[in-house]
């Protein structure tokens, strides 16, 4: 009886900790999230103050074709969190996981029949970061 007892403990304090670990884990991570957007917004600010261009922040999620004349990715919105199909003129070797500032135009799509595709030129990408 006594032992079960010492081992019902045991299990109860083993997994009291691991919550606790958990919790502070990503209250951690959260914190890290937290200030790295901090940090791409004030350098967003930066670029617009000195270029006096306005862009949208950008996530480049994955390059899913690569061709001499451009590259088809996904790209996140940072503002929102809303991914979309993108094609980069003339820049094959966007690297992916990288913050861009961009101030493209959305349209149709014809490789994919995707109304909503946003199509960006070399002069469009204000910045990277």
């Amino acid at each position: 009886m006594v032992a079960s007892l010492i081992a019902f403990a045991l299990l109860v304090a083993v997994i009291g900790s691991l919550l606790w670990l958990g919790g502070t884990a990503l209250r951690r991570h959260s914190a890290r999230q937290a200030e790295r957007r901090a940090l791409r917004q004030q350098a967003v600010q930066e670029v617009r103050l000195r270029d006096g261009r306005d862009g949208h922040l950008a996530y480049v999620e994955r390059v899913y074709q690569r061709a001499s004349t451009g590259a088809k990715a996904i790209i996140v919105w940072d503002a929102t969190g809303n991914r979309q199909d993108a094609w980069f003129h003339d820049w094959p070797g966007i690297p992916t996981g990288t913050y861009l500032l961009l101030a493209g135009t959305t349209g149709y799509g014809p490789h994919n029949h995707n109304p909503r595709v946003y199509y960006v030129r070399p002069g469009q990408v204000l910045t990277m970061i």
